[in-house]
């Protein structure tokens, strides 16, 4: 039977004036740092604001008159030390410029390399380049780099700001002043006035902005003037929601709950041995049913190290969940049967003493329980316990978090792969400890003698952390198939490249740079050109093809579908002309045909890169001859296409007449295999 496949592919060359340089362009630009929507006014108020001392007044001053105007400043870069608030001033100084501020974005360094090249240029736009994470010089490139960036955004009528510390921009001292560049080190603001202008914000609270100074409240004298703005923030949050001037358990909560912990709570003694393992269990497993921070609560206590004496009458002689849960200061909601904290912010206070005061309860039980319990009553609140340990991990820091990790790993149970691999992923992410988190994961892809560590990135990657810094998810996944462990490692890799490959907002990128594996020069190709056929796989049924890499890469509409087929096509050309076994690729390249024949993938795309391929590499090679031979509801319709477009070529060829095809200059073009057929758009 011959299948229709009209209007999907171009009978001999087309162009349409500008197309295939748009698509340079719109491929060139996947190699940008991704601009992520920020609202200034929404995320740092102007009536919240405080200002940074007068060099930072001098820049936006200066922002009013250079941004958008004639002169050349349209790059600011504010210089501060961590928890200076440096993210905050930039978002206002970007919205003291005439950008819109629908136009303004943040850039995350999604690079291992800090590269100029990555910065976008789209027009009207201001840019907050977040580069508070980078520990090591910027190197010279980047600074010369640039001064050209500079002048780039003063032709697109945009701006950027960038947020880094003098540390990172040290090598930048010895080129001197460029007159493109502002740079200028801000002051930490004051702590006291951050409170009153947060509580003044609201008019629910304005009338407790006093109350910072009033010295008959418990408020009085609490923040040190050297404390960050989020110190104060977290004060004045306090404040907001406290019952009074002399609200002693606000006060205990700013002050991270001490005097519980060390007296009422962790003092000592055999009385309190079960609501202390209850206050654990609640911590660790906040608003999970009661039923499993009980059953948690009753594992720690039966720990080896513990053997707290069991009740006689076992469950019968125990009193009910909010009897058991009331004196640790935990909920109980009867709807629901969620056990609570009553003060949520006990939860990381908690974890942080136990971690820092109790290292032997720590190292000797807590380790092994946390273990035990994710494959026990807590196997389905894994979520969870990896939001607790990130927050344990601002305090402490992440080599105890990643110590842990180890441990779980240690018996390749998949249930800790997958929790240490979305714990992870969500501490790559983090403001302040991403950039250590994504460094190591580097480190553990790149070992295959760890296996399960391998297998652990692969998760992360397909997570929170592919999702913020995809370019560098994919570089990890790399390391891990070039060089895997097991099988099961390179399955997962594979797969967390896949999982990116279905994001509607990174199949592109994540096309691009798999093509990009197979086609730079000099690189053997037999590994990648595995994993490009892995990737792009024909998916075994018609069910779910949005969640199949392929399948999205040929539907994709728009430009960015126009994109992604074009990288498809050059893969394929590069794989025929250079691969060792033609025999395999023609086996994939016929899988493809048969999948659109079995209503696996759109037919259309797929005939168009067949006749593209036959066009490119000729209509009697080897290798395209017997793929449009093959037998199959296709046959008819690809040497249909075939024979006309070598006809067509025939007729213009002996037409002296004849204009050339394929550019206004006369030069042959290759159609891009995405190319709707003549009369249509």
């Amino acid at each position: 039977m011959k299948q229709d496949v009209k209007g999907n592919f171009v009978r001999g060359d087309q162009n349409i004036a500008g197309r295939d340089n748009n698509i340079t362009n719109y491929l060139t630009g996947l190699r940008h740092l991704r601009p992520r929507p920020v609202n200034p006014d929404k995320l740092m108020p102007a009536n919240r604001f405080v200002s940074p001392g007068d060099n930072f007044d001098k820049a936006s001053q200066a922002v009013r008159l250079h941004f958008g105007g004639m002169a050349n400043v349209h790059i600011v870069v504010l210089l501060a030390p961590e928890k200076h608030g440096c993210r905050s001033a930039g978002l206002r100084l970007l919205a003291a410029t005439n950008v819109a501020s629908d136009r303004v974005f943040e850039l995350l360094p999604d690079w291992d390399e800090p590269d100029v090249d990555c910065l976008p240029e789209e027009r009207g736009a201001g840019y907050l380049l977040n580069l508070r994470s980078v520990t090591q010089p910027l190197p010279e490139a980047f600074y010369s780099g640039l001064v050209t960036y500079a002048s780039t955004l003063r032709k697109a009528g945009s701006c950027m700001v960038i947020v880094t510390t003098k540390a990172a921009w040290s090598q930048a001292r010895s080129s001197g002043p460029q007159p493109e560049i502002l740079v200028t080190e801000i002051d930490r603001p004051s702590p006291t006035i951050v409170v009153r202008k947060y509580l003044e914000s609201d008019g629910q609270t304005r009338d407790r902005s006093g109350w910072i100074d009033d010295k008959e409240s418990v408020f009085h004298g609490l923040l040190p003037q050297d404390c960050a703005p989020g110190e104060a923030v977290r004060l004045a949050l306090i404040i907001a929601k406290a019952k009074g001037i002399r609200d002693t358990d606000a006060l205990d909560e700013y002050r991270g709950w001490e005097s519980h912990l060390s007296t009422d709570w962790f003092g000592g003694g055999s009385e309190g041995v079960e609501t202390r393992a209850i206050r654990i269990a609640g911590a660790f497993l906040n608003k999970a049913p009661a039923e499993v921070v009980l059953n948690s609560a009753d594992l720690l206590l039966d720990a080896p190290k513990i053997k707290f004496p069991k009740l006689e009458g076992g469950l019968l002689a125990m009193p009910d969940a909010p009897k058991r849960l009331e004196p640790a200061e935990i909920s109980f909601d009867a709807v629901t049967g969620t056990a609570s904290l009553v003060h949520e912010s006990q939860g990381p206070a908690i974890l942080r003493y136990v971690w820092t005061k109790h290292r032997q309860l720590t190292e000797e039980v807590l380790t092994q329980w946390l273990q035990d319990i994710s494959q026990g009553p807590a196997k389905n609140h894994l979520d969870a316990i990896a939001a607790a340990l990130t927050q344990l991990a601002e305090t402490v820091g992440v080599t105890p978090i990643f110590d842990l990790a180890k441990g779980w790993l240690s018996d390749s149970n998949k249930r800790h792969q997958g929790l240490v691999g979305d714990l992870l992923s969500e501490l790559a992410v983090h403001p302040a400890l991403g950039s250590q988190v994504r460094a190591e994961l580097a480190t553990w892809a790149d070992r295959k003698k760890w296996p399960e560590r391998q297998c652990t990135v692969a998760r992360a990657c397909s997570g929170p952390f592919g999702k913020a810094y995809p370019s560098q998810a994919l570089t990890r996944a790399r390391y891990i198939l070039n060089s895997p462990g097991t099988d099961e490692a390179r399955k997962e890799a594979l797969n967390a490249v896949r999982a990116l490959a279905v994001d509607d907002e990174l199949a592109p990128l994540v096309t691009d740079t798999v093509v990009t594996w197979i086609t730079n020069a000099g690189k053997s190709i037999g590994t990648d050109r595995q994993v490009f056929f892995d990737v792009f796989s024909v998916p075994p049924s018609a069910d779910q093809l949005e969640n199949e890499p392929l399948a999205v890469a040929l539907t994709k509409p728009g430009e960015a579908g126009e994109a992604i087929r074009q990288r498809l096509f050059e893969a394929w050309q590069h794989v025929i002309r250079y691969s060792e076994d033609p025999a395999q690729a023609q086996q994939v390249l016929l899988s493809w045909r048969a999948g659109a024949e079995g209503d696996c993938l759109p037919a259309g795309p797929v005939v168009d890169l067949i006749i593209a391929l036959g066009r490119t590499m000729g209509i009697g090679a080897p290798f395209i001859k017997a793929v449009v031979k093959a037998k199959g509801p296709l046959k008819d319709a690809l040497i249909d296409a075939l024979l006309t477009d070598f006809i067509q070529d025939v007729e213009v060829e002996h037409d002296p007449l004849a204009e050339p095809r394929g550019s206004e200059s006369g030069e042959p073009h290759p159609r891009n295999p995405s190319e709707p057929e003549h009369g249509t758009q």
